[in-house]
């Protein structure tokens, strides 16, 4: 019953709600692992995961991410892990390509039994670029840039049990980015006026998210999850040497996703992803925007 109301509620909100957002910036990209982990066997083990994702960012700009990630199990409740993404993106302003942002986390497990977990997690966001790259010599906004331009902290808790798990977090940037981006005078074409992102100083996130696992078979399972992101803090930009406060940048973002895994051969496991959003901000100045994401991800056992 929980499960068909769950499912109902995401099939209404799609149905009744429309959105281009997406604004995950890093604190929901942190992995955490399953508690029924053997403990005798669990330390000292590397697991290595590989991620390819597609979307459809603002103005219908094509991002393909490529993640690579290591997660080292330093005891079976205390664990480090290691995600470096690689982008390109196009779009009708031009393309880019490079590393993303890297993100460490650690992981400590506080409770754990056969039936429930609670995981503290805290991690970092490294920033690998400035966010100010260019194309022709013009500068690109945000929506096009492979790092958000910022170092980031990220501090988040997880409770798990064995059908479903919640998690809450906080991600607070340091600084502002060295992005230039301002709708160039001169540009008549909506199609080509982005959300405005100079020196973008992004406002602080409080993260929720809901996950349901519903298992299909010995090796089969679906993952439905419900993300919610609370911009707490409108965030600013700098124009002819003025701050300006960007009103509707502030808010809620909500996000809706299924994920479908299957446990194949040679211990590892295969993982068909879809997400979109159903609920956003206004003003989406950190190019985070996701019109819809299709993904697959393999992951060893």
């Amino acid at each position: 019953m929980r499960l068909i109301l769950f499912t109902g509620c995401m099939m209404i909100s799609s149905l009744f709600l429309h959105s281009q957002g997406c604004s995950d910036a890093g604190a929901c990209s942190i992995q955490t692992f399953d508690f029924e982990l053997n403990p005798e066997t669990s330390k000292g083990k590397i697991l290595l995961n590989f991620n390819q994702t597609l979307a459809l960012g603002e103005k219908f700009i094509f991002i393909s991410q490529t993640i690579l990630s290591m997660q080292y199990n330093l005891s079976s409740s205390t664990y480090f892990e290691l995600r470096t993404p690689f982008i390109f993106t196009y779009g009708n302003l031009g393309y880019t390509s490079g590393v993303g942002d890297l993100i460490l986390s650690a992981s400590q497990d506080f409770f754990k039994n056969k039936n429930f977990q609670l995981t503290a997690i805290i991690a970092g966001r490294l920033k690998t670029n400035h966010a100010n790259f260019n194309f022709d010599n013009l500068p690109l906004p945000m929506a096009y840039q492979t790092s958000l331009g910022t170092n980031d902290i990220i501090l988040g808790m997880q409770y798990s049990r064995t059908t479903w798990n919640l998690y809450v977090a906080y991600q607070h940037p340091f600084r502002r980015n060295s992005n230039k981006y301002l709708v160039p005078d001169d540009e008549a074409n909506p199609n080509k006026q982005y959300f405005e992102s100079a020196y973008l100083k992004r406002g602080d996130d409080l993260y929720l998210r809901g996950q349901y696992y519903l298992n299909l078979n010995k090796n089969n399972d679906l993952k439905f999850t419900m993300l919610n992101i609370y911009r707490i803090q409108k965030s600013e930009i700098i124009v002819d040497d003025e701050t300006v406060i960007l009103d509707g940048s502030s808010g809620i973002t909500i996000n809706l996703g299924v994920t479908y895994t299957k446990q194949i051969k040679h211990n590892r496991e295969l993982s068909l992803i879809l997400a979109f959003p159903v609920i956003d901000r206004e003003y989406r100045a950190d190019g985070l925007t996701r019109n819809i994401v299709i993904g697959i991800s393999l992951r060893n056992l």
